[in-house]
């Protein structure tokens, strides 16, 4: 790559036409990531109000479970924590890449648009992975279900 080619990735500039539509997807991923933190926080909420009588029928599950008898209302714990974090960080990656793209156009500063880039890379691959994850666990029940 030659030297005045460094400062400008392929020689690309936004026209009027990219640039509106970067300015909307700025303005979309912030409305979705406004609407997942407030999924979650009802998720939470609910979790919190209905968490007795979901952790009473864990435990009436668990005695079928062998080794589980007093770690099943713990696990149950554990593991809605690690699903709230795990799509709060996917949530607030989308957030962070809004409003530091955003930031970025409007100030015409490239360090923090770059950064708001970097988010969106982030946000994509931990979704890919979850996704990855939810095909691999949707595999492996269809096939436990069909060799039962």
């Amino acid at each position: 790559m030659e030297n005045n080619q460094e400062d400008s990735f392929l020689q690309m500039h936004l026209d009027y036409d990219g640039g509106h539509i970067l300015h909307e997807t700025v303005r979309w991923s912030r409305f979705l990531s406004i609407v997942g933190m407030v999924v979650l926080a009802i998720c939470v909420l609910a979790f919190a109000l209905a968490g007795t009588t979901l952790l009473a029928a864990f435990s009436r599950l668990a005695p079928g479970i062998e080794g589980l008898e007093g770690l099943g209302p713990a696990l149950l714990i554990v593991a809605v924590l690690l699903v709230v974090a795990i799509f709060g960080f996917v949530v607030f990656m989308l957030y962070r890449f809004s409003v530091l793209t955003r930031r970025g156009i409007e100030q015409q500063d490239q360090a923090v648009f770059a950064e708001g880039m970097k988010c969106l890379k982030i946000y994509f691959l931990t979704s890919g992975i979850l996704a990855l994850l939810g095909l691999l666990l949707n595999l492996f029940s269809l096939t436990t279900l069909f060799h039962s």
